[in-house]
């Protein structure tokens, strides 16, 4: 995007301050790869990859020189805000290479792009592979790719998935923001649905799911799946 497209989307003093429901926010930290804003009146922020204005570059042989040299902070900057190289012919080599030499929070930053870039087989073995290597309760955004690469296999995938989280220790316990387990197993059933699987076969989770403990929980049942059942509403 061009500097006059960020203005008119996001104000014009972009990028020393945005805009967000009327309100000014201004620049809070800005880092390699991103800008970050954050307002105390709204109680919420955003980010921007600096990608998209680029304002920041990198070529997949200068990720692989310098990824050893990051700070896990760096990592995650770089994985939450790459999506806006998908037309860079090299960014499928970044992806590929990030997947095999990254960690579960970078497969994570990164996971809807690899179901996008890459071809279909090739990202359905990568991000399995990452599921079963993905501590159970931050799953949520590998399922969601999973789901996203349409693979003959991934219903079966996140079916098995759902499994196991509905049997982990935690599943029901209260957490003073979200029990991430809960969250996952919330997120799977949005996916199945999404892939097609039938309503009715999750509406029994979905109840109980509806009354956990949690209150953001319960609130994020009804975010991700009051469309599908309309008693959420």
């Amino acid at each position: 995007m061009n500097t006059d497209e960020l203005k008119t989307e996001f104000g014009g003093e972009y990028p020393a301050a945005v805009v967000m429901d009327g309100i000014r926010i201004p620049l809070s930290r800005e880092r390699r790869f991103s800008r970050s804003y954050d307002s105390e009146e709204l109680k919420k922020g955003m980010w921007v990859s600096r990608f998209m204005d680029e304002s920041a570059s990198i070529t997949a042989y200068e990720l692989q020189r310098a990824w050893p040299t990051w700070t896990d902070d760096e990592r995650s900057d770089f994985c939450g805000n790459c999506g806006w190289l998908e037309k860079q012919s090299d960014f499928p080599e970044m992806l590929r290479f990030i997947m095999q030499h990254g960690d579960p929070t970078d497969w994570s930053g990164i996971a809807q792009s690899v179901a996008s870039q890459l071809p279909s087989d090739e990202a359905f073995q990568l991000l399995l592979k990452a599921l079963k290597g993905t501590e159970i309760g931050q799953c949520s955004n590998v399922s969601q790719a999973l789901a996203l690469s349409k693979h003959p296999n991934a219903e079966t995938t996140l079916r098995h998935h759902l499994q196991v989280v509905w049997a982990h220790g935690t599943l029901w316990d209260n957490d003073k923001f979200v029990n991430w387990v809960a969250f996952d197993a919330t997120t799977c059933i949005a996916h199945l649905i999404e892939l097609g699987a039938p309503i009715a076969d999750f509406e029994e989770q979905v109840r109980k799911l509806s009354l956990h403990v949690c209150e953001h929980n319960r609130e994020s049942c009804r975010t991700f799946l009051s469309k599908h059942y309309s008693w959420l509403k």
